[in-house]
């Protein structure tokens, strides 16, 4: 059932066979292309207290599914050989790719096999999953209610159709949070350490062009703060030195962090309600504005009626 072809009867037999959890797999794999063992352990193996009895359970329902022919594994595992069946990198197969089409959580197109992608790309791609994990795991732990959350390429936007040069945003990721009476959003990009400064100018910049347009703000009475993540203090400075040179009205869009930190900087505005909210933590921007039935800011509303 992993071979180049799979049929409509093959199909059926797999998704009789497909538990809901399996199912919820399968489209976080599905969502983010390249997902690790131990990522989808934390993500769906994870209601027991025993962490070890977890990891079993998730180690044999992965197997389970690449014997049905839904996802396989990449041939080298992150970590390198210690690190075990927790250090596959999953992906869907074309069967997996021809129940994601059935299921909508991926437009219709031809199922291909998957060519094996190089170390930086799989790096990134995990990097992206890691993010959305962790976005999970703290609205598990209460502290903050996930309400949104989007990956490529569904949380890219642009600004067709608006008689204006076209801008095409691809951040890594998109979220919505509850933090109290406020709803906190963000675009987010995970830094590859690879990029130059022009680079990351070239990506500001398309943010920039992107919020003047007024097209976010219209659609969604907010423009999400954009968060940039870096795995290194070195590589926070860089990037900040380049926010730092964009024009003064455009810098409150930016805030640049590191990916650790992530969690602590999402969720820290909440505490900020003492204050009014009119100033996050972390220094995410609070920029209250009106929009008709609330009070909202750039990444920020608040319901007028509490």
């Amino acid at each position: 059932m992993s071979g180049r072809y799979f049929t409509a009867r093959q199909l059926r037999q797999l998704t009789a066979r497909l538990s809901p959890r399996d199912e919820a797999v399968l489209k976080t794999v599905s969502d983010l292309r390249f997902v690790s063992g131990a990522q989808l352990s934390r993500w769906h193996y994870w209601q027991t207290p025993d962490a070890a009895a977890n990891a079993r359970i998730a180690r044999r329902a992965l197997l389970r599914l690449v014997r049905l022919g839904a996802l396989a594994r990449l041939p080298r595992p992150v970590g390198g050989v210690r690190a075990g069946s927790a250090g596959f990198v999953y992906y869907l197969t074309i069967g997996g790719q021809r129940l994601a089409i059935e299921r909508g959580w991926q437009r219709a197109h031809r199922a291909r096999q998957v060519r094996e992608p190089g170390q930086l790309f799989v790096r990134h791609a995990l990097a992206v999953a890691e993010l959305q994990l962790q976005l999970v795991e703290g609205d598990r732990a209460g502290r903050f209610e996930l309400l949104e959350l989007a990956a490529e390429p569904s949380c890219w936007r642009s600004n067709d159709g608006l008689g204006s040069q076209p801008i095409r945003l691809k951040p890594d990721s998109y979220a919505r949070l509850g933090l109290g009476s406020y709803e906190d959003s963000y675009f987010f990009e995970i830094d590859r350490g690879t990029e130059g400064s022009r680079a990351i100018e070239n990506q500001l910049d398309a943010y920039v062009s992107y919020w003047q347009s007024g097209r976010e703000q219209a659609e969604h009475g907010v423009f999400p703060s954009v968060l940039w993540l870096a795995e290194t203090a070195q590589r926070v400075d860089v990037i900040r030195a380049v926010v730092a040179s964009q024009p003064a009205a455009a810098r409150n869009l930016f805030a640049v962090e590191l990916f650790e930190h992530v969690l602590d900087v999402v969720a820290g505005p909440a505490q900020s309600e003492v204050n009014g909210g009119q100033a996050g933590l972390n220094g995410l921007p609070r920029r209250i504005t009106e929009v008709v039935g609330r009070e909202a800011s750039n990444g920020h509303i608040q319901d007028a009626n509490n």
